[in-house]
């Protein structure tokens, strides 16, 4: 197959680039370090080769309802997802939405958004995390039943779920909680490799002693100054946390070049493996100096995606809590902002999402940054149209923080002009492999996918293939999406409607998306972190 075009650029003379210089190196070698503590002995029993479906209920049964990809462990052996179906493990739901761990060596599921005692939850869970050796699932929820002692009843808050201890721990604060308004959620969380260090949004005012952000719904792109869905219980105030699990401290990452809070909404982390580096979204004016903030940019970037194609599947803006209290006709809600890095070592802020020309672009909210954190992976709105009938579509591009060089990777074959939107990327640690989700019909040569469809470029060569076919190498018959990819690129979960993805299965297309596996057969894990089908736990 032949490479896409690729246009590489160096932007030069930015805080990004002066910022990773120094720790750049030391930071490759630690999350290298992380990385490699958490890989498989030789003695590991292989993950099969191929493509397994992942959301399976118990007995092989054919799910009840739909599941989406959340994550994979870095040694490629536990794939990480929610679903909406009752039938995944023994252990009744009481819940819409879980979040479940499959272990792809032995083919086990289990729940992993728990309550301490392990008894399943009362509410639901949109967002969760894996880390490197699938000990550690971070995950939120706004149950009421998952640790005793809470003092605000119903609100989103981000967990820790130790799969080989069974315990359940609270990341965003304490217990004794001096912030009593339920609307005032966490939820989002990322987690580093040895599930150390958590990123999460929250709009909680008791997290750092002494900070309290400042309100200021008028500076939201496409948010009406004093609009009356703005009052309380609802929110502009989300900032990034970051917390210490070791320690207990948390740490504001969201904090503006004026000491301040970030001005406005902050969502969207990523931490990276060392845990030394966040990615996050944000429209908050004060966290770069005022020559280098979109802020004056932000009414016309917002305007030119308001009509993008979205991906399927991309993470909302706002958590469960807030989402089901607006009016929908009151509030516009953002689908895109600025991208931004934060150095845990040096607390300084960079513009991340570049476009070829060194212009701070708003980049979609399915950014992220690569496990050693040295690289930003974005999509950003291009006019012309798209395969669906917007006006604009998403084009992934990845910047090396380090060099400043800017790469546009899914901008079409030679020749030609990309309209379908792509976005939602994973990169592996070698930064060699990235997998992305893309609706453009010129990225690879001959027939095309009708749909959705998740691909791998290769950023040495630019040679870009499709990965969720069927055995023989045909189409799959629904469309692919949300591909998370492990540190070696040995495996890659998606969630895709093909019912022809699996050797031996033929089916046609579903309503409702699964998640699926597609592996090279490489090892996987040796430790069982977790227990089977939500009965009892291993004792490791």
């Amino acid at each position: 197959m032949s490479g896409t075009t690729r246009t590489t650029r160096t932007v030069s003379g930015t805080r990004t680039t002066r910022t990773r210089r120094s720790a750049g190196a030391a930071g490759l070698l630690a999350a290298a370090a992380v990385l490699a503590a958490t890989a498989a002995p030789a003695q590991a029993a292989p993950v099969p080769r191929g493509t397994v479906q992942v959301s399976v209920g118990v007995n092989g049964a054919a799910p009840d309802n739909q599941s989406q990809s959340k994550g994979i462990s870095a040694d490629g052996r536990y794939a990480l997802f929610t679903s909406w179906a009752t039938n995944l493990v023994e252990q009744p739901a009481k819940s819409a939405r879980d979040a479940y761990v499959r272990d792809l060596r032995t083919g086990r599921t289990e729940r992993v958004n728990l309550a301490d005692d392990g008894s399943a939850l009362n509410g639901f869970t949109d967002y969760a995390a894996i880390n490197a050796d699938g000990r550690y699932v971070a995950f939120e929820s706004d149950a009421e039943n998952v640790l005793p002692g809470m003092q605000v009843q119903g609100r989103t808050e981000v967990y820790v779920r130790d799969r080989r201890t069974g315990r359940t721990e609270l990341v965003s604060g304490g217990l004794t909680s001096g912030d009593t308004d339920r609307f005032h959620a966490s939820y989002a969380p990322s987690i580093s490799a040895d599930g150390r260090y958590v990123a999460f949004v929250s709009a909680r005012t008791d997290l750092v002693p002494g900070l309290v952000p400042d309100r200021a719904p008028d500076r939201v792109p496409g948010v009406r100054p004093g609009a009356p869905s703005l009052a309380r219980p609802y929110t502009w105030d989300y900032n990034i946390y970051v917390t210490d699990r070791w320690t207990g401290r948390t740490r504001l990452v969201s904090l503006g070049v004026d000491g301040k809070p970030g001005d406005s909404m902050s969502l969207n982390p990523t931490i990276s493996a060392d845990g030394r580096t966040v990615g996050f979204t944000s429209f908050a004016s004060n966290l770069v100096p005022a020559g280098q903030s979109p802020a004056a940019r932000a009414a016309t970037a917002q305007a030119a995606a308001a009509d993008v194609e979205p991906a399927p599947g991309t993470a909302p803006a706002l958590p469960r809590s807030a989402r089901e209290g607006l009016a929908g006709p009151n509030l516009a809600l953002p689908t895109t902002g600025a991208y931004y890095t934060y150095d845990v070592d040096s607390g300084r802020i960079s513009a991340a999402s570049l476009d070829l020309d060194g212009k701070l672009g708003f980049a979609s909210f399915d950014a992220t940054i690569s496990p050693d954190g040295r690289r930003a992976v974005y999509a950003l709105p291009e006019p012309g149209g798209s395969t669906n009938g917007h006006r604009y579509h998403l084009v992934l591009y990845v910047r090396d923080l380090r060099k400043g060089t800017v790469t546009k990777v899914s901008g079409g074959l030679p020749g030609t002009t990309s309209v379908g939107t792509s976005d939602h990327g994973s990169i592996t640690a070698d930064n060699r492999w990235i997998y992305f989700s893309s609706a453009a019909d010129n990225l690879v040569a001959g027939p095309q996918h009708p749909g959705w469809e998740v691909y791998r470029q290769d950023l040495r060569t630019g040679r870009t293939e499709r990965v969720a076919t069927a055995p023989d190498g045909s189409f799959g018959n629904g469309s692919s999406t949300d591909p998370f990819v492990d540190a070696a690129g040995d495996a890659v979960v998606f969630g895709s409607t093909s019912g022809n993805l699996v050797a031996g299965t033929a089916g046609p297309a579903t309503a409702d998306a699964q998640v699926f596996a597609r592996t090279s057969g490489h090892h996987g894990g040796d430790d069982d972190q977790g227990q089977d089908q939500g009965q009892g736990q291993d004792d490791d």
